[in-house]
């Protein structure tokens, strides 16, 4: 074909993120012609409404699927979390781009204050247990206290944002308008009150800096592609959040390509597509649909590829056909803090995917063998038994 039109939202992220499309297709394909198409989707019009209030994520992505039926583009670009549960017919995911960083991240003013953690996070000895031995209790303690820690003093890496010496009374203000955000922070934080924010990163920065809130959080994944965090370090603090106790959403940090099926475009995007990206995406998604989660449910599911000294979840031993299990049935943050040490409880000697599932304030770990059939398996049984914790725990309440 003589040239690409490539469908994109006109947000500079969304620029970004098509521009990171261009350039893998000239890389694959050589002397590629591409034409960018900007599309403004219901979701950009609507700012004055929180994305719950709209619907399913479709808002972000109807108007592209419709110029691709519609012969107007011949692929779209979607930032992977924000596609509709179902796509429309005849439309297909043809790509995916190598994953970004999952992790979300607290921004705050530079040198503003942080929320403060839970109390119970510094109760080591309340740390959830997965069998009584001496061994287990001193890794879950000094897991605790290294968590702790790096919330008090360091910024590590991989640490939650530090706790900071203050008033745990005093309310701070998180603007966030996901479900899931709102869930975690609550979990986790003790002095926080979610509030409603929209608009792309700049405009929720700006909002920021004017005061309307003590922090925002965003993914990383997108401060990374749009530069900000070195260029804004006299402005912000930025706390990368773990993803093992903050939960990012399904398929964040994930560019995906969609194209009609079958078409040319189709087969020229599979050349950009990465293997590894795929299977997370397939497994991902699956945990969605098997959960009929939307924008407008607090879920999450996070699937990664680990070897055997990467296990990180202490896991039982199989039952039937179903996959080694570690429960949380009653989700405390703490649980997860403990989690970051546990040693593996069954030897995997050859790589193996993780998953973790959260609906509502249940979530559950599963591991398995790397495969889509699998991973997609994996992701029905996760489903399943978070749904399963969900619907006890209700009960429960009613009686």
């Amino acid at each position: 074909m003589d040239k690409i039109r490539i469908g994109t939202r006109g947000s500079k992220l969304a620029l970004r993120q098509a521009a990171l499309v261009q350039e893998a297709l000239v890389r694959a394909c050589g002397g590629v012609v591409t034409e960018l198409v900007i599309l403004r989707t219901r979701g950009d019009r609507i700012q004055d409404r929180p994305l719950s209030a709209l619907g399913d994520k479709g808002v972000f992505a109807s108007e592209l699927e419709q110029a691709l039926l519609a012969g107007q583009i011949d692929l779209a670009v979607h930032s992977a979390k924000d596609l509709p549960m179902r796509l429309a017919e005849g439309l297909a995911i043809a790509a995916v781009l190598p994953r970004a960083d999952v992790r979300d991240a607290l921004v705050v003013p530079k040198g503003g204050r942080v929320p403060v953690l839970r109390q119970n996070l510094y109760e080591e000895r309340e740390l959830v247990r997965v069998e009584d031995t001496e061994k287990k209790d001193r890794t879950e303690s000094r897991a605790g206290r290294e968590a702790c820690r790096g919330c008090e003093g360091r910024q590590a890496e991989e640490s939650t944002a530090r706790a900071m010496p203050g008033d745990s009374s005093q309310i701070f203000r998180l603007g966030t308008g996901s479900r899931r955000r709102q869930l975690l922070a609550g979990k986790i934080w003790g002095n926080v009150i979610c509030e409603e924010i929209r608009g792309n990163v700049d405009t929720r920065l700006r909002k920021l800096q004017e005061g309307r809130y003590d922090g925002i959080i965003l993914a990383k994944a997108g401060l990374d592609r749009l530069g900000i965090g070195s260029d804004r370090e006299e402005a912000f603090d930025f706390y990368p959040l773990s993803p093992e106790v903050f939960l990012p959403a399904a398929c964040q940090g994930i560019i995906a390509v969609e194209t009609v099926e079958g078409s040319l475009a189709a087969g020229i995007c599979k050349e950009i597509s990465d293997a590894e990206t795929e299977l997370c995406y397939a497994v991902e998604r699956e945990a969605l649909a098997q959960l009929s989660a939307d924008c407008s449910e607090a879920a999450a599911a996070w699937c990664r590829r680990v070897s055997p000294d990467q296990e990180a979840y202490t896991v039982s031993a199989p039952v039937q056909d179903r996959p080694p299990v570690r429960q949380l049935s009653a989700w405390r943050p703490e649980s997860a803090y403990a989690a970051l040490a546990y040693v593996p409880e069954t030897a995997c000697p050859e790589e193996r995917i993780l998953l973790d599932v959260m609906y509502a304030d249940r979530r559950v770990s599963m591991t398995g063998p790397v495969s889509a059939v699998e991973g997609r398996r994996l992701a029905r049984c996760a489903a399943q038994e978070v749904k399963s914790q969900k619907e006890k725990a209700v009960c429960s309440q009613n009686q």
